[in-house]
């Protein structure tokens, strides 16, 4: 199955995108969007080696001419920063949330945007108008959980 991570503080300049294990470059945006109701888009949109632009489900494509780059981070600086880590095979029942190395209970739905560049052809593209995706440079990302009295708490992931 396969393992999409992302280590950060909230700040672009100050996160990394793994797959499979693999620091990748080059990424214009990700978008996830997970929820108990069983909605789940993963779609992540990156300049290959070709210098082509690559859209692709995170979970269910083969990444082609991806750039696999050196870390960014040394042990000491990612002591610093959050990791969330996503294993799934592309169906939400198969999929399996961690934050920071632990399994998360509760987790009623996730979402991450993170836009890194101003494109025309952005993610927004590919979803019917139902879905709030800012065409604008963003890095939003939240978790909501449902407590034991049944409430819901946000909180941000980075």
């Amino acid at each position: 199955m396969p393992t999409f991570a992302i280590e950060s503080n909230g700040r672009l300049e100050k996160t990394a995108v793994y797959y499979n294990g693999e620091q990748i470059g080059g990424v214009k945006e990700i978008f996830l969007s997970l929820n108990e109701d069983g909605d789940f888009d993963a779609i992540i949109q990156y300049e290959g080696t070709d210098r082509n632009i690559h859209t692709k489900n995170i979970f269910t494509d083969v990444f082609d001419k991806i750039k696999v780059v050196d870390p960014s981070f040394t042990e000491e600086e990612a002591k610093e920063l959050q990791l969330l880590e996503i294993e799934s095979d592309g169906d939400i029942q198969n999929t399996m949330v961690y934050y920071n190395n632990e399994p998360l209970e509760g987790l009623v739905s996730l979402y991450l945007h993170i836009k890194a560049t101003q494109n025309k052809n952005g993610i927004r593209s590919l979803f019917s108008s139902k879905k709030n995706i800012p065409d604008i440079l963003e890095f939003k990302s939240e978790f909501v959980f449902r407590n034991e009295d049944d409430t819901l708490e946000t909180e941000a992931i980075f």
